[in-house]
C-alpha cells in the first residue's frame, strides 16, 4: 500500500507537527519507508525540532509562488507515485487533496484536532472535510463535534489519541539536575517545588491558560512560601505574561525558561511537582488532546487539564490528575495547594500517571491503531 502524506509542517514544536511526525513514522513502519512519500508546506525554521526528520518535499511557506510549487509537486506525486491513500495532516489542505486524489482514484484520510474545525472553515476546507473518505480525530471531543454538527455521519469518525515516546519520556528519581537548572536559570525543585506549564507563548495560543495560571499562582504564593511557577516556551506574549506575573507581587517566583531543547524536555518535566495546561474553547481557541500533559505524566508528574475541549481525555477517572473548568480559578488553586501539601497524594498520582501513559498513550498502541485504520480503509476500498 502506498501513502502520500501532505502535512502543513513537520518541523515546528506545535502539537499538530508532533502528531504528524508520529503518524508519518507509524505509516513508514506499517507500509515501508519507500511506500510513504511526505510533503510539508512549511520548511525547517529557527526554533524547530532539533532532531532530523526526513521528508520528500519542503515548501517555502505560504507565499503565492510557494503555493504554486507545492500544488505542482502534489499533482506530480499523485500522477507518478500513484498512491492508494492521500493522507492530509490539516483540514485546510483537504479540498486540494480530495480533488487531486481523484486523478488516481486514491482514498483520502484527513486528520482533525480541534480549533481548526470549529473556528470557521473556508469553502475548500469544508468541501474536503465532507468529501474525505475517512476523517480521523485525535480526541473524542472533536469527533463528537464533527458528528453532532453534521459535518460527518454519526459514529463515522475514528479516534486515535496522540502518543508518547516512552523511551524518552519516563520517570526518574526527583533529584536536582544541576545542568538543566543552570542552562535555563531555574531554582532547585528540592527547595522550591515547581508548578510547570509548557507551550507556545504566542497570541494564537493564549487559550492554553498561561494568564489564568499566573493569577492562580499569585494566590497560591500567598499561602505557600517556597513554590515557584516555571513556564517553558517562547512567543510574542512572553513579555506581557512577565508583566502579568509582576502584577501578582510574586514575579520573582515566576520563571520563564524560554525555548526548551528537545533533549531537555523530559528532564524539565521530571523536576515538576505538577503540570498544568487548562485551556478554554471558542473561535480560534481550544485543543484536541494536547501532547505536553501526556509527556509530563509519562515522566511521573500529575497533570491538571481543562474540561472545555479534548484536553479532558488526558485524565482517566481522576487517576493521573484533575480536570477543571478553565474559569474555576479557586478550584484550580485548591488542587495545586493540596498537592503541594500532601506528598503521599502526589506520589500516588505520579505512579498512576506513568501507568496511564503506558496503558493508553504509548507509541506501539498508536501504531496498532493505525494498522487497524489502514485495514479499514483498504477493506472499504475493496468493498
Amino acid at each position: 500500500m502506498k501513502v502520500f502524506y501532505i502535512s502543513p509542517g513537520c518541523f515546528d514544536k506545535g502539537g499538530i507537527s508532533r502528531y504528524n511526525r508520529y503518524q508519518i513514522s507509524a505509516l513508514r513502519e506499517l507500509c515501508g519507508a519507500s511506500k510513504v512519500k511526505v510533503a510539508s508546506v512549511h520548511p525547517r525554521r529557527a526554533g524547530d525540532f532539533e532532531e532530523v526528520f526526513t521528508v520528500d518535499y519542503c515548501g517555502k511557506g505560504v507565499g503565492v509562488l510557494s503555493k504554486i510549487y507545492f500544488l505542482l509537486y502534489v499533482l506530480r506525486t499523485i500522477l507518478c507515485f500513484r498512491p492508494d491513500i492521500v493522507w492530509v495532516g490539516h483540514v485546510n489542505l483537504s479540498g486540494m487533496a480530495v480533488w487531486l486524489a481523484k486523478l488516481n482514484d486514491a482514498r483520502v484520510v484527513l486528520n482533525t484536532y480541534g480549533l481548526e474545525v470549529w473556528s470557521g472553515l473556508r469553502k475548500d476546507a469544508l468541501y474536503g472535510l465532507r468529501a474525505a473518505h475517512v476523517v480521523l480525530s485525535d480526541c473524542h471531543f472533536t469527533a463528537r463535534y464533527l458528528e453532532e454538527s453534521g459535518f460527518r455521519k454519526k459514529g463515522s469518525v475514528p479516534v486515535i489519541w496522540d502518543c508518547i515516546d516512552l523511551k524518552k519520556f519516563f520517570p526518574n528519581e526527583p533529584t536536582e539536575n544541576s545542568e538543566i537548572l543552570l542552562r535555563y536559570s531555574l531554582p532547585d525543585p528540592r527547595k522550591h517545588p515547581w508548578i510547570v506549564t509548557l507551550g507556545r507563548l504566542s497570541s494564537g495560543a493564549m487559550h492554553k491558560g498561561y494568564d489564568r495560571l499566573i493569577k492562580v499562582f499569585g494566590e497560591i504564593a500567598k499561602q505557600h512560601a517556597t513554590c515557584v511557577l516555571v513556564i517553558g516556551g517562547k512567543g510574542d506574549q512572553a513579555k506581557a505574561l512577565r508583566a502579568l506575573g509582576n502584577q501578582t507581587g510574586f514575579g520573582d517566583r515566576i520563571y520563564f525558561s524560554g525555548m526548551v531543547h528537545e533533549d531537555d524536555l523530559a528532564s524539565l518535566y521530571r523536576l515538576g511537582t505538577v503540570f498544568s495546561l487548562v485551556s478554554d474553547r471558542g473561535i480560534g481557541r481550544g485543543e484536541g488532546i494536547p501532547l505536553t500533559p501526556l509527556e509530563a505524566m509519562a515522566c511521573g508528574v500529575p497533570i491538571i487539564v481543562g474540561n472545555d475541549d479534548g484536553s479532558q481525555e488526558a485524565v482517566l477517572d481522576g487517576k493521573n490528575g484533575w480536570v477543571v473548568s478553565p474559569h474555576a480559578l479557586e478550584t484550580h488553586r485548591e488542587i495545586i495547594l493540596n498537592l503541594l501539601n500532601d506528598e503521599a497524594m502526589r506520589q500516588q498520582k505520579a505512579m498512576a500517571a506513568v501507568e496511564v501513559a503506558k496503558q493508553f498513550f504509548s507509541y506501539p498502541i498508536f501504531v496498532e491503531k493505525h494498522r487497524q485504520l489502514l485495514t479499514q480503509v483498504t477493506s472499504n476500498r475493496n468493498g
